[in-house]
């Protein structure tokens, strides 16, 4: 029909963020039904649009994709309007428009001030990080990248607790610095390239250098051009999943930020940088990513455990969860650096499955603290006799966070350590350490809240609302849903996963043909 859904996509919140405007601030209730109402026609068109993917032809080349628009945009420079989607980000961009649907669900359920702003703010966030996911032109993808920053800075610095104003500025300091360096990458990618253009299509035809620059005067060999390249775009990824040792913002982030935030913030956000990796830094330095891969993945191991170890020796439920966090990006991190099928396809999934554990956590820790008036865990127990509809709704929670088998979690991780068993089974024998402590946080965290006599703080406590209810029933049932029928997941994520890692391994002809190389896939 020659319509540019994808156009229409990107478009739809930024329009609605306009047209929310005209509302007057005073009218809360059609300020909270207007923004439901944006984000529910956003995730239905994303929906549907996926949904349309599976066995959908797709186009030539050594990136394919399902849906593709491409404009000429600033010539002068090589720069285009160049959007798509393939099975890579196809649902993670499902993901993205879910979660700011129940984000906003949430805001319209609740109190909040200086509602007109939040709910402007949540909508060009959405904006902006749609663009990440669909963007091909690489200083396209800056652009969204970076715009990101800027309705997260008001939403942040403006809504949680008294400690808001320096989280933010430690997360936008570390952001920024790292997108800096991704920017310098991105030129230079462009004039190596020798095709004048930031597309990256087009760049995958060129060559960076692979041979080390030499200092003359000192006689000392560095890194490829390719390598600092490389490492320009890996440092922006790594902070914003993140992975250790630039972890260091996020605790102090979560813990101060509110909970409607958090909700996309950890779902989405933070998928972005492993986003990154697998779009970018798969196909764009083959040569770098394989020589820095075994340093890479020791990063991820290092978080999975490091994370797990956090999450047991706090008693802040947000830093908790926060910890946790960290653990299961590193399970990402790992599957996307074993470079192979089983690894990056277990990665695609886990960010799917992360991001909806995660709101879900967050939201059930709002609730304990509204409730309760407190997030300490040493002065919560008992809710399970409170709260039976929250014990059921965090019982199922808890096992999917603790990798349950005929959970969603336990795809995605077990199909990672097969990937990482084949890179190295030490990588294997450690992520599953980590996969111990994970069963030993979240037990003790579920266990602590629920179980025991209620505290002073839990006697008098009632169970959710019926809105609650609503928006935690169908995360619940993703969990299980996905735990015992992730086929959809790798049916459309699968081709494109191969022809990445292919382009990873293979050689410069399988690059420009698109033809997958015989070191490309798993055994």
């Amino acid at each position: 029909m020659n319509v540019p859904w994808l156009t229409v996509t990107l478009v739809a919140p930024l329009g609605a963020a306009l047209l929310l405007q005209l509302i007057p601030r005073t009218a809360t209730r059609l300020l909270k039904g207007f923004t439901v109402t944006a984000t529910l026609a956003t995730a239905i068109l994303v929906w549907v649009l996926v949904a349309g993917m599976n066995g959908t032809a797709i186009s030539p080349g050594p990136l394919g994709f399902h849906y593709e628009e491409a404009h000429t945009w600033i010539p002068a420079i090589g720069a285009a309007y160049h959007v798509g989607i393939d099975g890579i980000s196809a649902w993670i961009l499902a993901l993205n428009a879910g979660v700011f649907l129940l984000g906003a669900v949430v805001v319209s359920s609740r109190s909040t001030e200086r509602l007109k702003l939040f709910c402007g703010l949540l909508l060009l966030t959405e904006t902006m990080t749609t663009g990440v996911l669909l963007s091909i032109d690489l200083l396209l993808f800056y652009l969204f990248w970076e715009g990101m920053l800027i309705p997260l800075y008001f939403m942040l610095a403006n809504y949680g607790n008294e400690n808001r104003g320096r989280a933010t500025l430690k997360f936008i300091i570390y952001t920024v610095a790292g997108s800096l360096l991704m920017l310098v990458a991105i030129i230079a990618l462009q004039f190596a390239s020798g095709r004048g253009s930031f597309d990256l299509t087009v760049i995958l035809g060129g060559q960076m250098s692979r041979q080390p620059l030499v200092i003359p005067w000192l006689n000392i060999s560095t890194f490829s051009p390719e390598q600092w390249a490389f490492l320009g775009f890996a440092a922006a990824f790594a902070i914003k999943m993140p992975i250790v040792p630039f972890h260091t913002w996020l605790p102090d982030l979560y813990e101060s930020a509110p909970v409607p935030v958090l909700m996309f913030f950890a779902g989405v956000v933070s998928k972005l940088g492993a986003y990154g990796f697998l779009r970018f830094g798969l196909t764009l330095f083959p040569d770098a990513i394989n020589t820095f891969k075994w340093l890479l993945a020791a990063l991820a191991v290092v978080s999975i455990i490091y994370g797990a170890l956090m999450a047991l020796t706090n008693t802040d439920l947000k830093r908790i969860v926060a910890y946790s966090s960290i653990s299961h990006l590193g399970f990402i991190a790992l599957g996307i650096f074993t470079l192979n099928v089983n690894g990056v396809n277990g990665a695609v999934i886990q960010i799917v499955n992360h991001g909806i554990i995660i709101a879900a956590l967050f939201l059930i820790v709002g609730i304990v603290e509204e409730r309760t008036g407190t997030r300490d865990i040493r002065e919560l127990a008992g809710l399970e006799k409170r709260m039976p509809w929250l014990y059921g709704f965090f019982l199922v929670v808890t096992l999917a966070g603790l990798g349950m088998p005929g959970m969603n979690s336990f795809v995605g991780e077990f199909t990672v350590m097969l990937g990482a068993f084949q890179l190295n089974p030490a990588y294997a024998l450690l992520a599953g350490v980590g996969v111990v402590l994970a069963c030993w946080y979240m037990l003790r965290l579920h266990q602590g809240l629920m179980q025991d006599p209620p505290t002073p703080r839990t006697e008098n406590v009632r169970d959710i609302r019926p809105w609650q209810g609503l928006v935690l029933l169908p995360m619940a049932a993703l969990m299980v849903l996905i735990g015992v029928f992730p086929r959809p997941l790798g049916d459309i994520a699968s081709p494109s996963v191969q022809q990445s890692v292919a382009v990873a391994n293979g050689s410069l002809e399988s690059v420009i043909t698109g033809i997958p190389s015989a070191s490309g896939g798993a055994p």
